[in-house]
Formats: structure tokens, C-alpha cells, sequence
């Protein structure tokens, strides 16, 4: 036995590995040289999806906010827990009495927390016309030619607060961050434009003033624009606006709506006379014991939801998902029972330690994971059975789609990179799985908190590291 070619080419072996390590550990200090990150705390973290063995970490066991790298635990939790094929339904029924063509009642819309309901977002038949039309045609079919009753909820509202308790102001009332209520119409957020006539500004939708308050706080010394801040809490119409005190107006804003039942109950008589029935709103001592028709709508798949929450990164998407999964897995549809479906899963994963989530979405500041805790639970999502088909394909792919269309776009990486962003203030993170070079998958993370620069400029910094990454070979 030749014993010297034997250890000649275990040094080699050794070399070449180092050599990766060195490369990547280079890139590493690329990013965290570079003076965007300076003050900032930046974690890496990668391991092989097929063994999880890991490849490379620093700061992998700091406490890091993920942004919304927190939906990564939601969605993962929603497909194990409900599976791809799970669909939320939406029922609606009349009750009441029908004397003649008009119906004397209420239309009664049962709601368990569809995000999709009137957004347009998953195709033709989730737009609001469609449900309309849909809803008129088989009121129609029972020889119904009126309405003469009012719209009701069931139910009206969830359990706690309809927004994260620890979300920040400054993303409330914009359709960044809406509420979640049983019944979500349009995503609960209205194109608008904010105007000014004698009486002071206001809000108009469809030609028609918005009874929504608007408080106006304007900065002189700034030069004429637009406003760049408009914020609201949920169940209070008053919206805050600044900005330059010459103000450029009107404007088109797009707003979350302050309360939403009160707004389905009133919009959905108007889209009824629009499809030519008509509706008027009576108030009704019910309930009724007669129920003469009944209408059960379904979601798209929860595979689909999840698609459109991470590659999209939809914040109202994941906050549904979670009072889903309180709903389905513990006793009401709440954040905290949704929470405790989720950690009850994590546990049952023996992941350490168990992060810190206060809401589904990653818009809290007080969610914390570690970078190392984030890839082990990415290779566990890739190696289970029920989630390596699925899961993947829902996230943004690195040059092609969601909130990846247009960055790694480097040709080494483009289609390769299935991966979940993140964005807060001072907050940019990154993760998910890339296909190296090899062939071979690896789980990633790269959070950075208290980092300087844009997205585009964090993404640029991430595409050089993810190329070495892709190119390691150990």
C-alpha cells in the first residue's frame, strides 16, 4: 500500500477545503468590512441541506430580529400543521323571508380569516366582482329580484387587537401593515387620493369623500413634494399626515381601512345595485329561523396562499395564516392561540433554542432567532417528506420572481437562490436554500441589524457572499 499517495492526497483534500473556507471566510469579511455595515451586527450562517452538516457561521447564536424571515416559521408551521391542500372557507347565507321577488332579511357572511377574499390577488375568481356577481346570480336563481335588509359578520371581529401589539406606528394605517379580521375584503386596504378643497383635506374613493378624519403636520423648511407620511391605528378613522408644507396635491394613496366590518357591511349593498339588484339597507330584528339559500366559497389552496405570503412577502397573508392555525389547531382563532400551535411544532422538531415570536408576519421588533437556528429548521423543512416538495417552491427565486425579480441576477446564482427576504428599519435579512454549483443544496441565513444601507445595496453584498457560497466546495 502506497501510504505516502494516500496522505498526499488527504492533504490535498485538507488544502482544498481550507482553500473554501478561506474564500468564503473572505467574503465574509468583505461584507462586514464594507462601510455600510460598519456598527452593525451581522450574522452568517449555511449547512448542507442532505446531512445537515454545517459549513460555515459567524455570530450564528446571536439573537438577531429576522424581519420577516419570520414568515418562514409561520408558512412552515401552516403546511405541517394543514397540509398544501388546505382551504379556508367563507360561507354566506340568507335568512329571513321572502314575500314575493324581495327578500326581507339578512345576508350573513361567516368568515374564518381568508386573506385572498375581493383581492384579485389569486386570479378572476377572487376579485370582487366576481363575488358579486356570484352572489346576485344565485339570489336571482331563486326568483329574487330585492333586498330589503342589511349585511351581517359573523363574526364581527377576533379576539385582542386586529394589528400586532408590538408593531410600530409608523406602519400602521398604510396597507403595509392592515389589520386581520374574520372577513378581509380587497387585502383591507383602498386606493384613495388625499385632496384639499375649503374645509381642509380628505380622503376620496370612487368620487365620494371618505368620512376618515385627516390631522396634517407639516415641515416648512422642506421643499414641495408629496407626503411621505401617512399612519392610522385600526379602528380609529383619523389618519396623521406629513411632509413639506407645499404639499403637491391631490395624490393617490393606497390605505389600510380602519374598520373593516363596518366597511364590508356598507360596501357590499352598494356592489349589489351596481350588479343591478337592488338593496335597501333596513335594519332587521333577527335572527331568523328561516334560511332560504347558502353559499360556501373556498380559498385558494393553503399552498397557494403561502406562494403568494413568502415570494411576495404579503404581511396580511401571514397574520391570516396564524389566526387559521389558532382556529384549526387550538381553541379560537387568536394570535396566541396560533402562536402556541406554532411552538408546540417547533418543539416537537428538537430545534434550539426556540425563537422569540410575538406575530406572524416579522413586523414586530421583538421577535428574535438566531441565523444557526434558522438554517437547522430549513433543512428540516427541506428533509421532511410532507414539506421538500412543497416548501421550497413557495419562496422568491433569486432573478425571476417575487421580491427576488430583481436582484441575484448574477448568472451563477439567477434561478438558483429560493429564498425569503427581509426589511425593516435598520433591519435586512436573507434566507433560505441555495443550488451550489455542485448540484448540491445548502440552507443560508444572513441577518444584519442596525445596517445602513438600501436593500439593493445589502442584496449586492449578499450576491457577492452567496456566489462564493456556491462555488465552496465542502
Amino acid at each position: 500500500m502506497n501510504y505516502g499517495l494516500i496522505l498526499a492526497s488527504i492533504l490535498v483534500l485538507y488544502q482544498v477545503q481550507l482553500s473554501g473556507q478561506s474564500t468564503l471566510q473572505k467574503a465574509t469579511d468583505a461584507f462586514i468590512g464594507n462601510p455600510m455595515s460598519k456598527g452593525s451586527t451581522i450574522a452568517f450562517s449555511a449547512r448542507k441541506v442532505n446531512d445537515n452538516t454545517p459549513i460555515f457561521s459567524l455570530n450564528g447564536d446571536l439573537w438577531m430580529i429576522p424581519a420577516s424571515n419570520q414568515k418562514l416559521i409561520t408558512t412552515a408551521a401552516a403546511l405541517a400543521l394543514l397540509g398544501p391542500d388546505h382551504r379556508i372557507p367563507t360561507i354566506i347565507r340568507a335568512e329571513g323571508v321572502m314575500i314575493d321577488s324581495v327578500f326581507l332579511g339578512q345576508l350573513i357572511i361567516e368568515g374564518h380569516c381568508d386573506p385572498s377574499l375581493a383581492s384579485g390577488r389569486m386570479g378572476y375568481y377572487t376579485t370582487e366582482d366576481s363575488l358579486i356577481n356570484r352572489w346576485v346570480h344565485g339570489l336571482r336563481q331563486l326568483g329574487i329580484r330585492e333586498i330589503q335588509g342589511e349585511v351581517v359578520l359573523l363574526p364581527r371581529e377576533y379576539p385582542g387587537s386586529p394589528v400586532g401589539l408590538t408593531w410600530e406606528w409608523g406602519d400602521l394605517g398604510g396597507c403595509y401593515a392592515p389589520g386581520v379580521w374574520p372577513v378581509n375584503w380587497g387585502e383591507n386596504c383602498v386606493r384613495t387620493q388625499l385632496d384639499r378643497d375649503s374645509s381642509g383635506l380628505h380622503f376620496t374613493m370612487d368620487s365620494t369623500q371618505l368620512p376618515w378624519p385627516v390631522i396634517a403636520s407639516w415641515e416648512p423648511r422642506r421643499q414641495r413634494g408629496e407626503p411621505d407620511f401617512i399612519t392610522g391605528a385600526p379602528q380609529s378613522s383619523t389618519r396623521w399626515v406629513s411632509g413639506p408644507a407645499q404639499v403637491t396635491l391631490p395624490i393617490a394613496v393606497r390605505l389600510a381601512i380602519p374598520d373593516v366590518p363596518d366597511f364590508v357591511t356598507n360596501r357590499i349593498p352598494v356592489l349589489i345595485r351596481q350588479a343591478g339588484m337592488p338593496f335597501h339597507l333596513v335594519p332587521i330584528a333577527g335572527p331568523f329561523s328561516q334560511q332560504i339559500w347558502l353559499d360556501t366559497l373556498w380559498s385558494p389552496t393553503l399552498l397557494e396562499l403561502i406562494t403568494l405570503t413568502n415570494s411576495e412577502s404579503n404581511n396580511l397573508f401571514a397574520e391570516a395564516l396564524l389566526r387559521r392555525l389558532g382556529e384549526v389547531k387550538g381553541t379560537v382563532p387568536s394570535v396566541g392561540q396560533g402562536l402556541w400551535a406554532i411552538k408546540q411544532w417547533l418543539d416537537s422538531l428538537s430545534l434550539s433554542p426556540r425563537p422569540f415570536i410575538h406575530d406572524a408576519s416579522g413586523l414586530s421588533r421583538q421577535n428574535a432567532m438566531t441565523a444557526n437556528f434558522l438554517t437547522s429548521l430549513l433543512v428540516k423543512c427541506a428533509l421532511d417528506s410532507s414539506l421538500q416538495k412543497t416548501f421550497m417552491r413557495t419562496l422568491a427565486i433569486g432573478g425571476q420572481s417575487g421580491t427576488l425579480s430583481s436582484h441575484l441576477r448574477d448568472k451563477r446564482l439567477r434561478g438558483r437562490v429560493f429564498a425569503k427576504t427581509g426589511t425593516l428599519t435598520r433591519v435586512r435579512t436573507l434566507s433560505g436554500y441555495i443550488e451550489r454549483q455542485d448540484g448540491e443544496f445548502v440552507a443560508f441565513s444572513i441577518f444584519a441589524n442596525q445596517f445602513t444601507g438600501t436593500t439593493r445595496e445589502f442584496m449586492a453584498l449578499a450576491q457577492q457572499w452567496l456566489i462564493t457560497l456556491s462555488l465552496t466546495t465542502e
